[in-house]
Order: structure tokens, then sequence, then C-alpha cells
């Protein structure tokens, strides 16, 4: 399964990638250098909405990768 759409922060310390399989889903990786976390599985916009808010990230602070 492919992302639709993948973006970065300003400051490369997330990856987030859309998945469109049914519903709406996000992975969310925490990024450090060449390494990755696991997943973060979020699903539908309300989840990462709240997700961004609670990390303080903007739209605008979002890089399409």
């Amino acid at each position: 399964m492919d992302p639709s759409a993948v973006w970065r922060d300003r400051q490369h310390r997330w990856r987030i990638e859309a998945y469109r399989a049914p519903d709406l889903r996000f992975a969310i990786y925490a990024t450090n250098g060449p390494t990755e976390s696991v997943p973060l599985w979020l699903f539908g916009m309300s989840a990462l909405a709240r997700w961004l808010m609670s990390h303080a990230i903007s739209l605008d602070d979002l890089e399409v990768d």
C-alpha cells in the first residue's frame, strides 16, 4: 500500500503519510537522522488535526516530501 501524500515538518522531526484505503488513514513517524520510529496510525482528519494541535504544528509548517 503506497501513500497518496507525504509531508514533513520544517524541522524534519516528523513524517506524515496519508493513505486512502477504504477510509482516510495517516501514518506518523518520528524521524531522527537516518532512523525512524514505528508508525503511529491515526484514522480520519479530526485525529490528524488533534495530533497537529497537540504538537504545535500548523499546516504552514508542513512541506511536501
